[in-house]
């Protein structure tokens, strides 16, 4: 039976790394556990997964201090935080090393899953745009190659003519460049639920509602002043905006 992603999961507390474990397992995942952050960071650098799922807080290393180096040990790895001990500094910090979510335990299966199967395809996606990105480079390099042979040989030979070859090269480069586009909808689209902030109950939403009223305030108390079309169209984006911020908070 084919996998549907393989993921590392890492918890001090064994029951509950179990209990997850045997959750994602059931959910067609591979997964492998570290009962600690230098165990799991050893594992990192030894296989290639989908997704990381980690308590913050674990022996081995500082709090966060595993997630600060998933760039070096797994460049665009995603991760799932759990923690039961929930800060503002920890979140904040989460948000700056673009984690996929920031979970409070005991966390919901659903919710579990739904987070790591977006990973799973934003994994998919990297994957797919890198081997795009090398297909160009290939080509680029072998446009230049075939570009000097024929420059080099003789008139007599027949040789397709230059323009000919760079139409067909040039034609493979749209090709990748339409794949590209289309990998970056769809890393667009693997979430659609998802906004700027990265994270359930963003610990910025509410200074960005804040800000938002404020500036809705200004323009309503300084309309009869200042009639203008273009101050009362940014008055109802202000208003939608802060509509759609609403609509994303958790109660």
């Amino acid at each position: 039976m084919e996998t549907k992603g393989h993921l590392l999961i890492a918890d001090d507390e064994e029951a509950y790394l179990r209990t997850i474990a045997q959750l994602l397992v059931l959910h067609g995942f591979t997964v492998d556990c570290a009962s600690s952050a230098t165990q799991a960071r050893e594992m990192l650098e030894q296989k290639r997964y989908d997704v990381l799922v980690s308590d913050i807080q674990m022996p081995g290393l500082p709090i966060l201090d595993l997630v600060r180096q998933i760039p070096a040990l797994n460049g665009g790895l995603p991760v799932v935080l759990m923690t039961g001990h929930p800060s503002m500094d920890t979140a904040l910090e989460a948000m700056g090393n673009a984690v996929l979510a920031y979970l409070v335990k005991p966390v919901q299966s659903q919710e579990l899953v739904m987070h790591i199967q977006t990973g799973v395809r934003l994994r998919k996606v990297q994957a797919l745009a890198l081997e795009s990105s090398n297909r160009l480079q290939t080509w680029a390099d072998e446009m230049k190659a075939i570009e000097a042979d024929i420059r080099s040989a003789p008139a007599s030979m027949g040789v397709m003519p230059l323009g000919g070859l760079v139409g067909l090269v040039l034609g493979n480069l749209a090709s990748s460049t339409l794949e590209l586009k289309q990998l970056l909808d769809l890393a667009l689209q693997a979430n659609p639920g998802q906004g700027v902030c990265g994270i359930r109950e963003c610990p910025r939403l509410g200074l960005y509602q804040e800000a938002i009223r404020s500036g809705m305030e200004t323009l309503e108390h300084t309309k009869s002043a200042f009639k203008s079309k273009e101050l009362g169209d940014l008055r109802k984006k202000f208003a939608d905006l802060l509509k759609g911020t609403a609509d994303t908070s958790v109660s």
